[in-house]
């Protein structure tokens, strides 16, 4: 067989095994920031999406976002398949590339083992089954274009590839170096080199300009860039990490090997023992870089990997592998020199180590959930996709088979959502999506204002033990109001009151507006709201409270809480008979009337610690557990002591903080998902 032919099949085989390894990811559905791009560009012209902000307000990433989802959604008629086929071949023609410049070195043997690495890595996992991967993709592969053009003397189309790339992922800003360097000639001046790398300089700079100039317009990117000292170092030992294909789970090294090599390395595997068993292998190496020891090839592929990763240094805190798909070309140049000269079997073992490695990462059923820039696996992977997608889709099915339809201008309203699903993002893209209506919006619970029930008809629903059911009765509203009040949202639990007010002018609705309106700090407005509720404002103190304290000695809690009422309706404003209040109604079991006291301690003595720490207990009844270890953290703070010096806050803190992310609770909750 030729060599051209022989190059050709062996080629055909390692892309087999990518795309029998990421089949599957085809059939996934659109995700999380998917429907925000999808909602910007439906119904728009190309220029009035240009000129409009970005949807997610963080990065300059007109390609793959705007002109990416405007084009490949009107084209495939917002088809989930189109796009993940479209991001698949957008991830083969970078492995075609990176053989291609890796040619430019190395024989073909070494040059196909470098790409087949990067082909069998896990770190293209995420990028393949989000259709919003495409901005990693459209990235790496425009810049891998820009490389190879300008090292062939296509400068000017060389320039135009990178300024696609830059304007798709910031990730690549360090890439128009590496063409420059790439391209240089064996023995040529630093200054002819760089004269000829003036296009690519060039758009860096102007790519630098629109950043800067675009600053104001993307407030949300200081909520995720970040740069801190540990950075540097986090991302260098996570590039190694992820270089080796390796993410240790919480139990340990050893629990992070129990998957045998895949099947689907076979086709990698033959195609580079093909080339490198054939009777005449192909050792050359393509001009203008023939001659160029293959030291100086893996420190290029070293050198690649860092400045690939550098970027990552200000998101170290939420890093995940696909961050290093750029860096992982390089890292393939270094391992393709280095199987350079060896005995021919050993090109096999980088794809036989990274695909083993990188098959028991992508079988992990965890990721990390808490923010920091030293966690041993990704905060974003593979499971963190099919699990998301695989609860929202459920969210969905249940939505839809309790509202198959919506009337127009409807606005609907969700609580208990994970946030890792994804589901209710901005005001509603997804609900527009999935109901094919422009006129629909939805929210949090927390995101309620008066104008949603002045536009339209309003819904609410609730997550929880893994169903999402409507909200409805008399008191809906009363009782969503409550679920706020635990959420340390007094805004939109008093636009709810309101409404409830509205409709029934219920003395209860009135008592509760009170607290929240103090809360709010507008004690002119509480005032009224007591009156209404027939609640007299005295400030105390409260003679009943020794009578009171007097009957729950004897046992008689039903007494002291009956005495407490009649003492309350004269003395709203003292904090104390509220305290007592609540303790008797929780005592007594009955949450939310104990939970309105606590709340109402809190609002009329917010520098009481002990108000803090009745308010924590209370929500860690209702199973709010990261909001009652803030307010249990915040009474040991405004107390001055150590948690230890309270033993039941102690206990309670400690089993509070297995539940919430970072607990080892929560992250066994990671492995679970609804089918």
């Amino acid at each position: 067989m030729k060599s051209g032919a022989r190059t050709a099949l062996a080629l055909a085989l390692v892309l087999a095994s990518a795309v029998a390894l990421h089949l599957g990811s085809m059939n996934a559905p659109f995700f999380a920031d998917d429907y925000l791009f999808l909602d910007q560009a439906r119904g728009h012209s190309l220029g009035a999406l240009l000129s409009s902000p970005d949807p997610l307000g963080n990065y300059l990433r007109p390609i793959s976002r705007q002109v990416w989802f405007w084009g490949l959604g009107h084209a495939s008629g917002e088809s989930a398949r189109a796009f993940h086929l479209a991001n698949l071949a957008l991830f083969l023609g970078v492995l075609l590339l990176l053989y291609r410049i890796a040619r430019r070195f190395l024989p073909a043997t070494a040059a196909l083992a470098g790409m087949a690495v990067v082909a069998v890595h896990h770190a293209v996992d995420v990028p393949l089954v989000w259709a919003s991967g495409s901005q990693d993709l459209l990235a790496v592969l425009g810049s891998l274009a820009a490389i190879e053009l300008h090292a062939r003397g296509r400068r000017l189309f060389a320039a135009l590839a990178m300024g696609l790339a830059l304007l798709s992922k910031e990730t690549v800003v360090f890439a128009p170096f590496l063409a420059v360097w790439i391209a240089r000639r064996p023995g040529e001046p630093f200054r002819e080199t760089l004269r000829r790398g003036w296009p690519q300089l060039l758009t860096l700079a102007l790519w630098a300009a629109a950043w800067l100039a675009s600053t104001a317009r993307r407030p949300a990117m200081g909520l995720e860039v970040r740069v801190t000292p540990g950075g540097i170092p986090a991302t260098l030992v996570h590039l190694l990490q992820s270089a080796l294909g390796i993410e240790i789970p919480y139990g340990g090294l050893s629990s992070a090997f129990h998957a045998w090599p895949p099947l689907a390395l076979i086709p990698a595997l033959a195609g580079v023992a093909w080339l490198g068993f054939s009777r005449t292998p192909d050792r050359t190496v393509a001009a203008p870089l023939r001659g160029t020891g293959l030291g100086h090839v893996a420190r290029v592929g070293v050198a690649w990997a860092l400045l690939g990763a550098l970027p990552i240094v200000a998101v170290a805190a939420i890093w995940s592998a696909y961050f290093y798909l750029f860096s992982l070309c390089g890292v393939a140049l270094a391992f393709a020199a280095l199987v350079a000269r060896s005995r021919r079997w050993v090109a096999l073992l980088p794809v036989l180590l990274v695909g083993t490695a990188s098959e028991n990462t992508r079988h992990l059923t965890e990721f990390a959930i808490e923010r920091g820039a030293w966690t041993t696996q990704s905060h974003l992977n593979r499971h963190y996709l099919t699990r998301g997608m695989t609860l929202a889709q459920h969210v969905l099915d249940d939505l839809r088979r309790q509202r198959p339809e919506l009337p127009p201008r409807s606005t609907l309203f969700f609580s208990g959502l994970p946030h890792s699903i994804a589901f209710q993002s901005g005001d509603g893209p997804l609900i527009r999506w999935a109901y094919a209506d422009s006129t629909l919006h939805s929210y949090y619970f927390t995101g309620f204002r008066l104008e949603h029930a002045r536009r339209g008809p309003v819904y609410f629903f609730n997550f929880r033990r893994d169903s999402l059911v409507e909200i409805t009765g008399s008191d809906s509203l009363e009782r969503i109001a409550m679920s706020l009040m635990y959420s340390d949202a007094p805004g939109p639990a008093r636009d709810l009151l309101i409404v409830a007010w509205g409709r029934t002018s219920a003395h209860e609705t009135a008592y509760r507006l009170a607290w929240v309106e103090r809360m709010l700090g507008r004690q002119d407005s509480a005032r009224t709201w007591l009156a209404r509720a027939q609640v007299a404002p005295g400030a105390g103190p409260t003679p009943e409270i020794a009578s009171a304290l007097a009957a729950v000695a004897r046992g008689d809690t039903s007494s002291a809480i009956a005495l407490m009422s009649r003492a309350l309706s004269r003395e709203g404003l003292d904090p104390g008979a509220h305290a007592l209040m609540a303790d008797l109604l929780l005592a007594s079991r009955q949450i939310d009337a104990g939970a309105i006291e606590a709340y109402a301690v809190r609002a009329l003595a917010p520098d009481d610690p002990g108000a803090w720490r009745r308010w924590g207990f209370v929500e860690a009844v209702v199973e709010r557990h990261e909001e009652a270890v803030r307010a249990l953290e915040r009474y040991v703070q405004m107390a001055g002591i150590r948690e230890m010096d309270d033993p039941i806050v102690a206990e309670t803190l400690a089993q509070l903080r297995r539940r919430i992310p970072g607990g080892d609770i929560a992250q066994a909750e990671l492995g679970r998902v609804k089918k």
